[in-house]
């Protein structure tokens, strides 16, 4: 099997990955404005409001005849600039420190000063507190210095800077021994607030979560191992792609209904008719087609339906598939063969008191667990009572004497079958059956129960006829739109083809007998010419015609 050789490795679909993103805006949207009102509300309620005040000093390293003669070399400015480095090493001394915290208790009480500043229990201001809240640079590498000091205080913010502007020059001059400073810029007292920027951190806690929740769908859109696309399930197992089949609510324009346990509620609105909707209604003409294509090398028309696992959509899509063969004008025999939990009953609204498990138990005749005329060309075995040994039953010589004689009877046979990685019934009846379709629901069903159903179905030696793509929503693929613009014009008599392969629409087939005459869309149903030569032939069983 090709998805065991094949190499792990992830491929990234960056549209469809743009789709996911599309599908989830609304969700990323609304984690962008959480997390902008919580940056909101932390920026104006909880972080301390901060003042900064600033003085500019302009170091010197002339003598007093130099600067009188106005004759300043290069030299002397670059050893200006490199005395600049050495100021600001000294000024952000502990020793100047100190001073700074001296001079703030004389002008302020210990309480006000503790308010902004740390106090130790020996009065002094904490040094490395006011360290923290100054820096010192040059202003765009000239002489000039610039001091800024940042606090709770507007006051204290413009006192620290008028404190390291008295003391620099002595300081500096004792302790360094050359040059001079001169205050050009006294500190002033700003009373606008400088921290926090309420819009900034708005904006910055919207971009956060913006970029928090797309990473979070990003990661899950790597971790999923769901199947998103036929391309990459026609890929990985190499198998055809019998059909695509799209979202009957979204279609509708209604929301999928489900039960409490999240699975979509089984109802007759699911089948298809007149009213429904045309891209639904086309996807399983398609579906249609390439199964007859997949049939054609083969006597018996004798199709079952299983899945990987339950809830998938199997029975639903087996019940339209059928009605859809109907609509060919072939006979048509749809059988329940799901004993453990029955489902086409409920779809078609019949009684399920004598079906297939009455049959098979010797407890009623096949006639007369057929239920005629469900759907025009259409009947239909239910399951019946739910026996205590499915398996057995349906591995017996009875069952697979009773559909050889149905074969007989019908056009084609379809079998709704439970899940193989849930029971093993659609492997016992591998004998009686021609193939089986494979039905996948985009975004639930894994690769990796894919790969354990396929396995099942080898070992047993049932073939296998493809895969059937479910519930496909137009927010996960691209190719929704095209597919629904494609098919859109039939409705004006341009008519539309089939791939040859099982799943693509890329090269339309077309007969001499089409070419000349372009109305291939004369029977019920929306029949093609095609489908009605397809659904003859397998009236005789023992002719196989394939397509060329």
């Amino acid at each position: 099997m090709n998805g065991e050789n094949e190499n792990k490795e992830i491929e990234i679909d960056l549209l469809e990955l743009a789709g996911v993103l599309l599908s989830r805006i609304s969700v990323i949207i609304t984690f962008s404005l959480l997390f902008g009102l919580l940056a909101l509300c932390i920026a104006s309620f909880y972080l301390p409001e901060k003042y900064s005040s600033y003085t500019t000093m302009y170091v010197k390293n002339v003598n007093e005849e130099a600067r009188m003669e106005q004759s300043v070399t290069l030299n002397e400015l670059n050893a200006s600039k490199s005395l600049l480095s050495t100021y600001i090493a000294v000024l952000q001394s502990d020793a100047v420190m100190d001073q700074i915290g001296e001079r703030l208790l004389k002008l302020y009480t210990v309480n006000e000063i503790s308010a902004v500043f740390p106090v130790d229990e020996s009065g002094s201001v904490n040094t490395n507190a006011i360290k923290s809240s100054l820096s010192m640079a040059s202003v765009e590498d000239t002489e000039v210095l610039k001091i800024s000091a940042k606090t709770t205080s507007p006051e204290v913010s413009a006192d620290v800077c008028r404190i390291i502007a008295e003391i620099a020059p002595d300081f500096l001059i004792r302790v360094v021994g050359a040059g001079s400073v001169e205050v050009i810029d006294p500190a002033k007292v700003n009373y606008r607030r400088v921290e926090p920027n309420i819009k900034k951190m708005t904006v910055l806690g919207c971009l956060l979560g913006l970029i928090a929740s797309a990473g979070v769908i990003i990661l899950l859109y790597l971790l999923d191992n769901s199947v998103k696309s036929t391309d990459e399930l026609k890929k990985r197992f190499d198998k055809a792609i019998i059909g695509e089949v799209y979202n009957f609510s979204q279609e509708k324009g209604e929301k999928q209904k489900k039960t409490k346990d999240g699975h979509r509620v089984i109802s007759p609105e699911s089948l298809i008719n007149d009213k429904t909707v045309f891209t639904v209604s086309e996807s399983y003409k398609t579906m249609r087609t390439n199964t007859m294509f997949a049939l054609s090398p083969f006597d018996k028309k004798i199709i079952s339906v299983t899945s990987a696992n339950a809830a998938e959509g199997k029975s639903t899509t087996t019940a339209n598939l059928a009605i859809s063969f109907s609509q060919t004008e072939s006979k048509v025999l749809l059988i329940d063969a799901d004993l453990r939990k029955p489902t086409q009953h409920k779809l078609f609204e019949v009684n399920n008191k004598t079906g297939l498990s009455t049959v098979l138990g010797k407890m009623n005749t096949v006639e007369n667990s057929i239920i005629k005329g469900v759907r025009e060309n259409l009947d239909l075995m239910p399951a019946g009572p739910i026996p205590p040994n499915p398996s057995e039953l349906l591995a017996s010589q009875q069952f697979e004497n009773m559909i050889n004689e149905l074969a007989q009877q019908y056009d084609y046979v379809i079998i709704d079958t439970p899940p193989v990685n849930v029971v093993s019934d659609v492997l016992v009846m591998s004998k009686a059956i021609t193939g089986v379709l494979f039905v996948t629901m985009h975004g639930e069903t894994t690769y990796d129960s894919i790969e354990s159903g396929l396995q099942k179905l080898e070992m047993a030696e049932v073939n296998v006829l493809g895969f059937i793509l479910n519930n496909i929503t137009a927010a996960h693929t691209g190719k929704y739109y095209s597919y629904k613009y494609k098919y859109g014009y039939s409705r004006y008599g341009y008519g539309y083809g089939y791939g040859y392969s099982y799943g693509g629409y890329d090269r339309p087939y077309e007969s001499e007998e089409d070419k000349a005459d372009p109305d291939t869309s004369k029977s019920t149903g929306g029949q093609t010419k095609n489908e009605k030569q397809s659904g003859k032939s397998s009236g005789n069983h023992h002719s196989s015609r394939r397509k060329k």
